[in-house]
């Protein structure tokens, strides 16, 4: 496995992507040795898919060009976390694995200290009760958009983003929760286009041996090639091949 090569994190157009199937894969080539397509499937989100045989089809299609090219491809999903447990409709034999990520914190009115320590509360619930294999951008694409009049733009959104891991999410929050993902074997996403999580923070985790999975999350074709921070994390903390987890045992386990 080349650590450069592989994205657990990928949208189609099934979702809210820009890329059909066909484009997916002709982004990827020359980029990815190994992949997983995650397409939105969440209770109430306005992107989510539906397993059609239509979906299914399309997929299949796409896996087996992808080996004839020397990709391996795999089908997961991208799901919401609340308060009773992970947002999935249903689970379906086809899904090898679940990405789960916070998109919305169910809680109007509150300070920002209220809301900060709600969204960590439900991350921590969830990493205790378990039921997905990757924690998706803990750090990225935060729901902040109650405490906005308007979307200021992703370079923006970027900096407010930074502003409230640094006041909120301390370090003693993610030693307590790197016990609880070690214990559920569930890995922490690398999330390129963020930048996230911090270096310290996944320093803390491979301390705690808990297992790394890495997404571009892209949308567009253009995402896909993007490698820098995950060049940075490996170079900084010297990860290896073993620190990351194998879309192979994941799908053992499921």
């Amino acid at each position: 496995m080349i650590l450069t090569k592989l994205d657990y994190h990928l949208h189609t157009s099934y979702s809210d992507g820009e890329m059909s199937f066909p484009q997916l894969l002709e982004a990827l080539e020359g980029n990815v040795n190994v992949c997983g397509v995650t397409d939105h499937f969440e209770l109430n989100h306005p992107c989510s898919i539906e397993f059609t045989k239509d979906y299914l089809e399309a997929f299949g299609a796409f896996k087996a060009k992808a080996l004839r090219l020397g990709i391996s491809a795999h089908l997961g999903v991208e799901t919401g976390l609340g308060k009773n447990g992970i947002l999935l409709p249903h689970m379906m034999s086809e899904i090898e694995y679940v990405i789960a990520s916070l998109h919305r914190v169910p809680l109007q009115g509150a300070s920002s200290e209220e809301y900060w320590e709600a969204y960590k509360g439900i991350i921590s619930d969830n990493a205790r009760r378990g039921g997905f294999q990757i924690l998706g951008h803990v750090e990225g694409y935060l729901p902040i958009l109650p405490f906005l009049d308007r979307d200021p733009g992703f370079d923006k959104k970027r900096e407010i983003e930074r502003q409230i891991i640094e006041e909120y999410f301390t370090l003693d929050w993610y030693s307590r929760l790197a016990k609880d993902l070690e214990v559920n074997d569930i890995a922490l996403e690398i999330h390129e286009p963020s930048k996230t999580p911090r270096l310290e923070v996944l320093d803390i985790m491979k301390r705690f041996g808990v297992a790394f999975s890495y997404g571009t999350d892209s949308h567009m074709p253009e995402q896909v090639s993007k490698r820098s921070y995950l060049k940075r994390v490996i170079r900084e903390l010297d990860l290896k091949e073993s620190d990351f987890l194998d879309i192979e045992t994941i799908r053992s386990k499921t």
